[in-house]
């Protein structure tokens, strides 16, 4: 009798998952059975992963954020699967494209798979299952590439913490009620924004300029 693989698909654009759910669903394995699942929201996908056992994770990073999210976006969800379900395997998959963002990615999730959406055919999807489930990692060229490059070698880490800063400070938040969110003092939280502003090469008192780089690399 075949093992049983279950997967579960993490996106909130209904047109990929039916596009990934067909092909995966699809892909022949002479030793296994793939059942596959899907979610359209953080929330969603952790109340699945805690109501039954997947053995793989694909999960894209950008999801529209609602106040009453509690999972904010999907590297939030996949280090929280990390560090709570380690034995789930996770695949990424991203439109994102900015280095920094992407090695951010690598530091704090360590997938199993790492693929870019522009660059993925089926049947790399497929060869990437297919190495998840014997042998991962499987990494895209364009994540291969980062690995050995040398921002692999300095770029500094941008936390949960900082995160969930640059959030709130998106929604107008003030910096001194940011010791609401976080639980840092006021000091702490005004050290990690100029840090922020540092690893963003940005300077000036207000955080206009902060927030516009923190949405074109992806954190907002």
């Amino acid at each position: 009798m075949k093992e049983v693989i279950n997967i579960l698909l993490v996106d909130d654009h209904h047109m990929i998952l039916e596009g990934y759910k067909n092909v995966i669903s699809k892909a022949k394995c002479e030793d296994y059975d793939i059942i596959v699942e899907t979610a359209n929201t953080c929330d969603t996908a952790w109340e699945m992963l805690n109501e039954k056992e997947f053995d793989i994770v694909f999960l894209d990073i950008n999801f529209p954020v609602q106040e009453d999210s509690k999972i904010l976006s999907g590297e939030d969800l996949g280090i929280k699967i990390r560090k709570e379900l380690p034995e789930v395997k996770i695949i990424i998959l991203t439109v994102l494209a900015e280095p920094f963002r992407l090695h951010n990615l690598l530091l704090n999730i360590n997938p199993a798979g790492f693929l870019m959406k522009g660059e993925t055919t089926s049947e790399e999807l497929k060869r990437c299952l297919s190495k998840v489930i014997l042998d991962p990692p499987y990494y895209g060229s364009k994540i291969s590439k980062l690995i050995h490059s040398e921002i692999n070698q300095h770029t500094a880490l941008i936390d949960e913490v900082d995160r969930i800063m640059l959030y709130q400070l998106s929604l107008g938040t003030k910096t001194k009620d940011l010791t609401k969110y976080v639980h840092l003092s006021l000091r702490a939280v005004e050290d990690r924004k100029r840090k922020l502003k540092e690893i963003f090469g940005v300077s000036g008192e207000g955080n206009k300029a902060l927030l516009e780089k923190a949405r074109e690399s992806g954190y907002i």
